[in-house]
């Protein structure tokens, strides 16, 4: 499986749900890959160097066989995650090049969440979406933000919306206006934020509160689908995490 996550504008923890997602996530340990073209991310948040990393991952899969084990670096929070360059520009470069090779190639070994950043029409990383067999796309719940979502240009069917903090409209209103369905509503969690960030030592409960526990049942129903595929709402504490 190959899961996209993304949002229209913003910083609404785009790379913080990839890693959580894959940290709760049921079976299989996913991996996460960092797609952003504006640069990754989880190398400069822990001081991590991006080599190995997506540009030697798009070097190996230019051959038409890739070892994804290779290229994984593990996070302290326990979740194995392919590392983008920091700057734009090498970013770009390394995700284009990635982005060339069949994304079978990298994808196939267990399921993949790749972390898109911001929406970017034309980007090298719009890919990852057109193809992806779900795209999870992250905004807050004022109308600002459902617009810019409604206007963006998003695979139908295969896309979810997940909100952040709340909205003072109805799941059922959100999906009438943006046209997408809402699979969860998760808090803004500044403690998960941080162990994602190595700013705080991941516990043992750390998966147990907050944002972990609320994306859990999100990674369930994505891990095991329905046979008729009707996202249910899940729904969370809105208040802030401290």
């Amino acid at each position: 499986m190959l899961i996209a996550v993304t949002s229209a504008k913003g910083s609404t923890g785009v790379t913080t749900l990839a890693v959580v997602l894959a940290a709760v996530w049921p079976g299989d340990f996913p991996n996460v890959v960092e797609a952003d073209c504006a640069g990754g991310d989880l190398g400069a948040w822990h001081w991590l160097p991006d080599s190995p990393g997506v540009a030697t991952l798009a070097t190996q899969s230019r051959t038409g066989s890739v070892t994804l084990d290779a290229h994984v670096t593990r996070l302290p929070c326990g979740v194995d995650v392919v590392l983008a360059p920091a700057g734009r520009h090498p970013a770009t470069v390394a995700v284009g090049l990635l982005m060339e090779a069949s994304l079978g190639l990298w994808t196939k070994e267990r399921p993949t969440i790749v972390d898109v950043g911001r929406l970017e029409p034309g980007a090298p990383s719009a890919a990852v979406v057109e193809q992806a067999d779900v795209v999870l796309v992250l905004a807050r719940g004022d109308e600002g933000s459902l617009l810019r979502v409604a206007d963006a240009d998003l695979p139908a069917g295969r896309t979810r919306l997940v909100l952040v903090d709340g909205s003072r409209y109805t799941p059922f209103e959100i999906a009438d206006r943006t046209g997408l369905p809402v699979a969860a509503e998760v808090p803004w969690d500044a403690r998960a934020a941080d162990v994602v960030a190595g700013r705080r030592k991941p516990g043992k409960a750390w998966t147990r509160r907050g944002l972990p526990a609320a994306v859990r049942a999100l990674a369930s129903s994505l891990a095991t689908p329905p046979t008729v595929p009707t996202p249910a709402v899940i729904r969370s504490n809105r208040g802030r995490e401290g």
